[in-house]
């Protein structure tokens, strides 16, 4: 559907301001997620923490001509060729236009909704019909009042079904989804406590769900769920539906699941449908995979494929990849492994993430799509077509298919016929300096491919959350005044987590600084691309012309440093080079006594070269009441220095005194910027904020053995048991960041869904846990903190802080970046 500016604004009911006459095919609400499109409105959503009126000046440059927004800007007249379309609500607008392009089409569109399961359901049941036609669905989990009609404007006449999945947190906001995917079939997996803050119990948020399902003609639902079964049969516009139930107890459902047998690592599913005995097996045993995979077959049943094609769908399933890691690659690469999905659709967003991750050229490795349902050179055109607008400087095809369509592509193209030829013929130096992402079905097992182009083998990782950084930046956002700034710490690697990757998301989180420790920190981030402000506090003398090479903002704190870094600004013919003055209120580490502002007030006005860009402090003991007191008393000194500096420069400049603690604590000190710390990575012990744990320390079972009665374990022979034990071999020591002191049962490592003791002396690159009475193997996950272990726990055992055991973690240790 193509529509002009005009035709929106009729639509949504805004005021046009601008050519009503420019047409748009394409909605965008991110500005990271672009590629130049004519075609292209952007849609100026405003949240807790974002504003998308704050894109539009970039947006424009690259092209974007169409915008829909709750307010013009204030430099209108900056975009003469600009369509801007006013409205009360821009997320409605998006809703009502998703709804336009939903009432246009007339093939089958199924939604899925439920507390678990969702995500699953709708990748398994897409996989199966796209093997006999051609399927949309929302890419990943786009299940929200923005994802749902984003997903929604996907939808075309060369579609036959169109498979959407639905969330909710609030009560009234599935009223607005069903108007936006209006569903001919409607499934629901189940109801659990999930998302269940703001209801009152389950059972109004399972009847908050059913709203979907209003005009749907069939329901797909589990009658085992009790709440599920007595809201719909008790409805009197939902139990006029047709009823697909599916039940393990109950004959009468229509699905009946008569037996279900275990076959190793399989499942067989006796399933009784019309009176017809079908048999079923998929590669799943636990219980939800199996709940999920008989919602799948009802809704297969239901639709009316083949036995044949359901039976080869089911048995074909693999588990869904929930997130796209970032790694770190050979020979100077990074890694984006994204084996979530395998469609067009998700393969433009894992694009478009691509090309906001760096600025290095740009790799593809792209298998076959087999459940696409779409004529080969239709659809491997329309792939080229997206290589071409996002930028991709190579392209690697895997597979028979992309193989036959070889010509469709640029000539920085290769193929292969399958992963194993592309192994074969793997050469590591052609890979060097670059982004590569991964992205294929999986049963070209593509992870292959990935174990050949990462970085390090070590089984020990670190993964780190961009979503879980991205929640606490908008959580402390939330406790901030407006327009005050936020200068993000990535000092010390980041806190163990890797600073240009951090640095990267702080960047689009529109953190206004960066702040390093010492400035070869700083080097590292403007080589990996950062262009944001950054600030080095503990800048070395002979650091200066470093700095400066770099535009890195030094922190100055003595009168020694003054005249060292004035002299080489002055050498290399500045004028005003930002610096920060630090002023020692009490903390007694870097920075000029309260005695020596008067002094440095008067030497700043006649220093040419150099403009004071901020002036801060650090409080020494902000997360403990007890020193409250003098926490007042530092804030008083700083407020006191602040202003002689200010008198004697004759101009402003960004104050700013408050770590994570402070800006919980003492909110009236905020002044014009904050620089949370620990806080970003979630770690610490934050009263008044939910923050979310960042890091997953984690490595794997090497060796199982079983150690006799009286039989020492580790150097020194410390521990001896007088019982036979079953010990685990980790690839994890003191040389990794494991603590020594977590060792001789101190500590806990947590395996097979329990806490198994630290045994023995911690080892340079090994440890000991005790995992007798656990079926734990070889190959096993190990965590050391994370979901299970906080890192807090982890600090108590050693008798330390959060901060020193994260930024324990050496660079050997491979960090995985993920987001869900």
């Amino acid at each position: 559907m193509e529509l002009t500016s005009a035709d929106i604004a009729k639509i949504t009911g805004s005021k046009l301001s601008g050519p009503g006459d420019l047409f748009v095919s394409d909605l965008l609400t991110d500005s990271r997620q672009i590629s130049p499109s004519d075609e292209s409105a952007f849609i100026a959503i405003v949240g807790k923490n974002h504003d998308g009126h704050q894109y539009i000046g970039s947006l424009y440059r690259k092209g974007v001509k169409v915008f829909i927004v709750s307010r013009l800007p204030e430099n209108y007249n900056e975009y003469p060729d600009a369509a801007f379309i006013i409205t009360g609500d821009t997320v409605k607008a998006l809703q009502a236009l998703a709804s336009v392009k939903r009432e246009a089409f007339k093939s089958t569109v199924i939604a899925v909704t439920g507390s678990a399961g969702k995500t699953i359901v709708k990748e398994w049941l897409a996989d199966i019909l796209g093997q006999a036609t051609q399927v949309v669905r929302s890419p990943k989990s786009y299940n929200s009042q923005i994802g749902v009609p984003l997903s929604v404007w996907k939808l075309e006449d060369k579609f036959k079904y169109g498979i959407f999945e639905a969330g909710i947190s609030f009560p009234g906001e599935m009223e607005k989804l069903q108007k936006v995917i209006n569903p001919d079939i409607g499934i629901i997996t189940n109801i659990g406590d999930a998302h269940s803050e703001n209801f009152t119990d389950n059972r109004s948020k399972a009847r908050e769900k059913l709203k979907l399902f209003k005009n749907a003609s069939t329901i797909i639902f589990c009658r085992d769920h009790p709440i599920i079964r007595d809201l719909i049969v008790k409805d009197k516009v939902l139990k006029a539906k047709k009823q697909a139930d599916w039940s393990l107890a109950d004959p009468g459902s229509a699905i009946f699941i008569r037996k279900i047998t275990q076959k190793g690592e399989k499942t067989g599913l006796e399933v009784v449908f019309r009176g017809e005995t079908i048999n079923l097996e998929i590669p799943f045993t636990d219980r939800a995979s199996i709940e999920n995979a008989i919602t799948v077959a009802s809704a297969c049943l239901v639709i009316g494929l083949t036995r044949n094609l359901i039976a080869k769908g089911l048995s074909q399933l693999s588990p869904v990849a929930m997130r796209m890691e970032l790694k770190s690659g050979i020979n100077n690469c990074q890694l984006i492994e994204d084996y979530y999905n395998s469609d067009p659709g998700s393969l433009m967003m894992a694009l478009e993430y691509l090309k906001t991750r760096s600025s290095k050229s740009s790799t593809l490795i792209l298998s076959d799509f087999v459940q696409s349902g779409r004529k080969e050179n239709e659809l491997y055109s329309e792939v080229a077509g997206q290589l071409e607008k996002t930028g991709i400087d190579r392209f690697i095809g895997i597979g028979p298919a992309l193989n036959r369509n070889s010509a469709l592509f640029t000539q920085n193209s290769r193929f292969f016929l399958s992963t194993e030829e592309f192994i074969r013929d793997f050469n590591i130096q052609e890979f060097r300096n670059e982004i590569i992402l991964l992205k294929g079905a999986r049963i070209f097992e593509l992870e292959k491919i990935g174990r050949l182009l990462e970085n390090q083998v070590h089984t020990t990782v670190l993964e780190i959350s961009l979503d879980a950084i991205s929640y606490n930046i908008n959580e402390i956002r939330q406790h901030l005044n407006p327009g005050t700034r936020i200068m993000a710490m990535v000092k010390a690697f980041a806190y163990g987590a890797g600073p240009a990757e951090i640095a990267g998301l702080m960047e689009y989180h529109r953190v206004s600084y960066l702040g390093v420790a010492y400035s070869d920190e700083g080097a590292e981030l403007r080589n990996a691309g950062v262009t944001m402000p950054v600030m080095v506090m503990n800048p070395d003398p002979s650091s200066a012309e470093l700095m400066i090479k770099y535009n890195l903002e030094p922190e100055i704190y003595s009168f020694s440093s003054l005249e060292e870094f004035a002299g080489a600004a002055s050498r290399n013919g500045l004028y005003q080079y930002p610096v920060h003055l630090k002023i020692d209120t009490g903390m007694h580490r870097l920075g000029f006594l309260p005695g020596e502002i008067d002094e440095l007030a008067s030497r700043i006005k006649d220093i040419d070269c150099l403009k004071v860009t901020s002036v801060f402090s650090h409080l020494a003991g902000s997360e403990d009441p007890a020193f409250d007191n003098f926490t007042h008393k530092q804030a008083r000194v700083f407020i006191e220095s602040v202003s002689k500096i200010r008198a004697a420069a004759g101009y402003s400049f960004l104050r700013h005194l408050l770590n994570t603690s402070g800006i919980l604590r003492f909110p009236e000190y905020q002044f014009d910027m904050v620089r949370p710390g620990i806080g970003i990575y979630g770690a610490g012990v934050h009263n008044g904020i939910d923050l979310k744990p960042v890091s997953r320390f984690k490595t794997r079972i090497s060796q199982v053995k079983t150690i006799p009665a009286g039989d020492p374990v580790g150097y020194g022979c410390a521990d001896i048991a007088e019982t036979v034990r079953i010990i685990a071999i980790l690839p994890v020591g003191y040389a990794d960041g494991l603590d020594r002191r977590t060792g001789n049962r101190n500590g806990s490592l947590w395996i097979k869904g329990k806490k198994v003791p630290l045994v023995g002396n911690i080892c340079m690159d090994m440890c000991m846990a005790d995992i007798t009475g656990t079926d734990a193997s070889e190959g096993d996950e190990a965590e050391i903190f994370g979901q299970n272990i906080s890192i807090n726990e982890v600090a108590e055992q050693c008798a330390t802080i959060p901060y020193e055991i994260l930024t324990s973690i050496p660079g050997r240790v491979k960090r995985v970046f993920f987001r869900e």
